[in-house]
């Protein structure tokens, strides 16, 4: 899954307009990485590389004593 159209050039870490310092979207911290600058996110911090919410279950349960 592309983030970004393919005719567009990539102008991270280009020789000709210098380096460019990324910043995560999330949290602010400085991204290093090549493919964390491409998408905007850190490893930490990426919605398609963190797991989701469990779906919610119910659990049959004993009433407490004395309650």
């Amino acid at each position: 899954m592309a983030r970004r159209p393919v005719n567009q050039p990539t102008l991270v870490d280009d020789p000709v307009t210098g380096y460019r310092h990324r910043y995560c979207r999330r949290c602010g911290r400085e991204l290093t990485s090549p493919e964390s600058r491409l998408t905007g996110y850190g490893p930490n911090c990426d919605p398609d590389r963190t797991p989701r919410a469990a779906r919610e279950h119910d659990v049959d349960q004993d009433p407490l004593p004395g309650v």
